[in-house]
């Protein structure tokens, strides 16, 4: 499931692959990116379990997202937590990205795997990444560990997945390759067809979208 086009002048690029279980028509596993100006918020969203009370939590996550996308990181995990508490609960990690300095904010509570390329391949560490708290959304919520900011340079690669995705996210990934393809690489390259899977790749182009096409 591709993503839509993000606007020509946008900061950065994504797309979203996804597909439910073997068996099912419906995914728990959700996507969202909301952008503002200079301000992108990415959510990815795993339903507890499977079928349509999984999606429904997903959803609540999401919207929660949607709606409150000029809050803090923290404000954002602390609001789905409270609007998740009568649903089966969710995992996610949520990623705030400053368009005009490269300013990323990331974090995550269960297990939505989070991975930043650098692009520029003699970047030490060349990867980071995200800070997965142990909880559940609606659930169990311990103390957010919010780390410290990273600083995104032109072409960098975040890309996230949910737990029906297994390996290096990082692995034998071609940072000039268009960001649809790597999702839909990644995608059939490592879900696994016993659990939901969805993987979204963003690539931040600079402020208002200096960096090059690619």
């Amino acid at each position: 499931m591709p993503a839509a086009d993000p606007p020509a002048d946008s900061f950065i690029d994504w797309a979203v692959a996804s597909r439910p279980m073997a068996g099912q028509d419906l995914s728990g596993d959700i996507a969202t990116v909301q952008t503002s100006g200079h301000r992108a918020v990415i959510a990815v969203i795993d339903g507890l379990g499977h079928g349509p009370e999984a999606a429904a939590a997903a959803q609540a996550a999401a919207r929660v997202v949607e709606k409150h996308r000029a809050e803090p990181l923290e404000a954002l995990l602390l609001l789905a937590h409270e609007h998740l508490a009568d649903s089966r609960g969710a995992a996610a990690t949520l990623a705030i990205v400053d368009g005009a300095t490269g300013r990323l904010e990331w974090l995550g509570v269960g297990n939505v795997n989070g991975t930043l390329l650098r692009a520029d391949d003699e970047a030490r560490p060349r990867t980071h990444g995200v800070f997965l708290c142990r909880g559940v959304l609606g659930y169990l919520l311990p103390s957010l560990h919010i780390t410290m900011p990273l600083a995104l340079a032109p072409g960098d690669l975040l890309m996230f997945a949910t737990d029906g995705v297994r390996g290096d996210l990082a692995g034998a990934v071609r940072p000039e390759v268009p960001v649809g393809r790597l999702a839909e690489t990644i995608l059939a390259e490592q879900a696994t067809t016993e659990d939901d899977a969805l993987v979204l790749v963003a690539r931040y182009r600079g402020p208002a979208g200096t960096a090059p096409d690619r």
